[in-house]
């Protein structure tokens, strides 16, 4: 029989509470609730008396969020599941800290998946103690900004989690079920993420899939050429193939960059 976990559920609505409840207590046998809260302060009474092993973690309640909860906690000794029926911002601070959650209605199948991830990271956390303070820093530092204006990201690799900072990549490279990440100063480390999952967190704004297998960062193209076929030309020298079918989509976002285009060199004979 595997190891029984306790959880905890932090949500403001009752009716929430009740369906989460159920679906733990009837298809999860692994996990046992040990209470509920409806605020962030009820929530820390309950981990201060229960250590659960497992926090289900509303975002928007009324007073305070659910960011506010990991404010208390230096080191927090539980893993993190949030749940959220939207928020763009909540949902993609969470994405840059590589945490978990669950869209509202929650659906069975991506409930036992989140538990199985919960376990993973029980035993990631006992192995690798700082690796979710790491998530948890950035995860704080992102939900300081209103603005989606993230600066740090954190990307899991074979050696455990790498909190990186945006500006610094140059260019990502598919490499089949991970991805290359290349940085300006010339280091590189491999992500284990699929480059269509690197491009989703990602700004849009400064980063642009060239080609199915190469996101570069706007900021970094000296040059733009069509003499071989579409081809940018980065700081660091490197030169990548552009798709066709994303050359003019290219060729507007660099219009609309704050780089101006005679410095961009670019030549389109």
């Amino acid at each position: 029989m595997s190891e029984l976990l306790s959880c905890i559920i932090v949500d403001d609505e009752p009716q929430n509470q009740v369906v989460l409840e159920k679906m733990i207590h009837g298809f999860c046998p692994d996990v046992k609730v040990t209470g509920l809260a409806s605020s962030v302060e009820e929530a820390i009474e309950l981990i201060e008396d229960n250590t659960p092993d497992l926090v289900f973690l509303d975002i928007e309640m009324p007073g305070n969020d659910g960011f506010k909860l990991l404010d208390k906690f230096e080191a927090p000794p539980f893993v993190v599941v949030f749940t959220t029926a939207h928020s763009e911002y909540a949902l993609k601070a969470i994405k840059y800290a590589a945490l978990d959650y669950l869209l509202k209605p929650i659906n069975l199948k991506e409930l036992k998946l989140a538990i199985a991830k919960a376990k993973s990271r029980i035993k990631e956390r006992n192995k690798l103690p700082d690796q979710n303070l790491k998530k948890f820093k950035v995860l704080k530092e992102s939900s300081l900004d209103s603005k989606l204006d993230f600066e740090k990201i954190a990307l899991s690799t074979d050696d455990g989690i790498q909190i990186i900072q945006i500006d610094d990549i140059l260019w990502c490279e598919a490499d089949k079920t991970y991805t290359i990440v290349h940085f300006v100063k010339g280091n590189q480390i491999k992500v284990s993420k699929l480059l269509k999952d690197v491009e989703a967190l990602l700004p849009s704004s400064d980063f642009y899939r060239i080609h199915k297998s190469h996101i570069v960062n706007l900021d970094c193209i000296t040059k733009y050429t069509n003499e071989d076929g579409p081809m940018v030309h980065l700081s660091d020298g490197t030169k990548l193939e552009v798709a066709v079918r994303r050359r003019q989509l290219l060729l507007t976002k660099l219009k609309q960059t704050e780089v101006v285009l005679k410095q961009l060199n670019i030549s389109d004979n």
